[in-house]
């Protein structure tokens, strides 16, 4: 009887020992990992706050009317900020809200410590005349700015419009009249000889709003609207041919119906 109550004892041991192994190697295991991650997080750490990060430099690309201090300036990039920390879309939104003339701007982070902003800037399109004053728009509308006399010299090549908008608009505001960008859609599509002897445009007060084109010695050639555009170019220099060969005179050339062109 004591012989098996010995050996039940033993037995009672040999597991108390077995099952303390497995709690310290468990245990052992456990402080392993722990030391294993709070290793990794202190080099994460330690390496993500190092100069390995901080911006070095920034790079603007695709800009001409706006210089590259004024655009780090209104980024709010600031060199020796860690990369990780800086807001890419906020930044973007900050840089199309705040300058007029960006059409987009694009913010690539350079892994290890490089920022580059892509610009895409807007072109003028159009200038517009109101009450004495001139403006310069975006093909999409958008006013740019209000253009002094010499201005205006810088934009030789753009279509003057006139009566297209009744009001002083403001530096940033879209012009949503679609005749005004048609103007520009027209008078770019004309052929250079043709476009050399257009003076201006205006938008007449009907209910089309037609887009009439005036010449430098005064004549018209009425468009209407920019339907059919290509039909309209073909007939043009077809019905200016003949009026050149015939040597005859005309003061108005009116497109508005393609199949019945009036000449006058």
């Amino acid at each position: 009887m004591e012989l098996a109550e010995k050996k039940y004892r033993k037995i009672i041991a040999s597991r108390k020992r077995r099952t303390a192994k497995r709690k310290f190697f468990l245990f052992l295991r456990i402080l392993l990992i722990l030391v294993f991650f709070a290793a990794l997080i202190w080099g994460f750490n330690h390496f993500y706050n190092s100069s390995y990060f901080k911006i070095s430099s920034i790079i603007v690309k695709g800009n001409e009317y706006y210089g590259d201090e004024l655009i780090k300036k209104e980024a709010e990039v600031t060199l020796g900020v860690n990369i990780f920390e800086i807001d890419k879309k906020t930044i973007e939104d900050k840089l199309e809200k705040n300058l007029i003339w960006l059409k987009s701007a694009s913010l690539i982070k350079v892994f290890p410590n490089k920022i580059e902003i892509e610009i895409t800037e807007r072109k003028p399109y159009i200038k517009l005349v109101y009450g004495g004053k001139y403006y310069l728009i975006d093909e999409t509308g958008i006013m740019l700015e209000e253009l002094d006399e010499s201005g205006l010299k810088d934009y030789n090549d753009l279509i003057l419009v006139k009566n297209a908008i009744k009001y002083y608009p403001d530096i940033g505001e879209k012009i949503a009249k679609k005749n005004i960008i048609s103007c520009g859609q027209i008078f770019q599509s004309l052929d250079l000889e043709i476009k050399s002897e257009i003076k201006e445009a205006f938008i007449n007060d009907n209910y089309s709003g037609d887009i009439i084109f005036v010449t430098l010695d005064g004549k018209q050639i009425i468009f209407g609207t920019s339907e059919r555009l290509l039909d309209k170019n073909v007939l043009l220099r077809q019905i200016l041919e003949q009026l050149s060969v015939e040597g005859s005179f005309y003061s108005v050339i009116d497109l508005r119906n393609v199949d019945n062109p009036i000449i006058k």
